[in-house]
């Protein structure tokens, strides 16, 4: 009778180990395959990282990205409903929103002197706010955004960088009295990434192509572009589309929302012709020279992305030619640092 006691309690104990290890195994298969986290992104762009201080010097942008889900409509703050409602989004995509705020600063190539130079930029500070609606999918994405915001010296461009001059012992800029005057800005804007190729190197690694397309429309800057991004990395086909050519978008964290790991290198080329930029273009006090748009550009940029469940750190370069024909640089560059926590 022991023995057939002890026989049901190594059976029943069996038994309840397959169950255990069975329900784990689930657990795990779903929670792999369910994995979708909204993320906080602290973005920063600077020339100072690379020894100069001229032209577009820095940027500052704080960014909120939703999680991924099907019906984005019943799923955004009221606000967004009517935008929703107009944006041509298939049924069945991922889909998300965010928020974006931002503060970007442009000055001349030196901030040292006190009167104004011939064949320089003016200064400009510009702060703004933008909302962003994205599907996507392995081998395709549609980017849509709404941005409001203002230039001039409700900015505070002045104010951000002499602090933090100041604070680390750099030149005092001397010429924010002639900057572009106060103006309430917007632009909507548009852009399509679409898969060329995708090969496999390992069993979780690879190397993708793919193409990229712009439109932004408004009186901030009206520009269409085309472009091309190589990568190289884990996990691509679930970061597809979150490299970018524009101040304050290298990074895309919000196409990451449902890849729990991985890390690539790339590579991006951005053709662009650009209508009209006010941070050059717009009024300004009373000046002596005046400088003019070049209508046609490019930007060549790099970089290393890596990311975990719970953060990511980005790493980009951005080489770009001039942005008005007056410039005596045959370019600019700009070193970029990005930060995000998935929650």
């Amino acid at each position: 009778m022991k023995i057939i006691w002890l026989y049901k309690q190594i059976v029943a104990l069996l038994y309840s180990f397959i169950f255990i290890s069975f329900f784990a195994l689930m657990t795990n298969f779903v929670s792999a395959n369910e994995y979708n986290r909204e993320s906080l992104t602290l973005s920063i762009d600077n020339d100072g990282l690379l020894g100069t201080d001229k032209d577009y010097t820095n940027g500052l942008f704080l960014k909120y990205n939703s999680k991924s889900y099907r019906d984005l409509k019943n799923n955004v703050p009221s606000l967004f409903t009517p935008v929703i409602a107009i944006l041509p989004l298939a049924e069945h995509s991922n889909k998300n929103w965010g928020i974006t705020f931002g503060q970007q600063i442009w000055t001349p190539s030196d901030i040292t002197v006190v009167e104004e130079q011939a064949d320089e930029r003016p200064y400009t500070g510009f702060i703004f706010l933008e909302a962003h609606f994205v599907e996507f999918s392995s081998d395709m994405a549609n980017k849509y955004s709404l941005m409001l915001g203002n230039v001039g010296p409700d900015s505070f461009g002045e104010t951000s960088q002499k602090t933090v001059h100041n604070l680390i012992g750099s030149d005092t800029p001397a010429g924010w009295d002639r900057q572009i005057e106060n103006q309430t800005v917007f632009n909507l804007s548009y852009a399509a990434h679409r898969l060329l190729s995708r090969s496999t190197t390992k069993p979780n690694d690879g190397v993708e192509a793919s193409l990229t397309g712009r439109v932004n429309v408004g009186n901030f800057q009206s520009e269409v572009a085309l472009g091309g991004i190589i990568r190289w990395g884990s996990d691509l086909a679930k970061s597809f589309a979150s490299v970018g050519s524009k101040p304050g978008h290298y990074i895309d964290p919000s196409v990451l929302a449902k890849s729990r790991s991985g890390q690539f290198y790339y590579v991006a080329l951005e053709g662009r012709y650009r209508f009209q930029d006010i941070t050059i273009d717009g009024a300004r006090p009373k000046h002596l020279f005046d400088v003019k748009t070049d209508h046609w550009q490019s930007t060549f940029s790099t970089g290393a992305v890596y990311y975990q469940e719970s953060w990511g750190v980005a790493l980009s370069v951005a080489t770009s030619t001039p942005d008005y024909k007056e410039d005596r640089q045959n370019f600019n560059s700009t070193a970029s640092i990005e930060l995000f926590w998935r929650t």
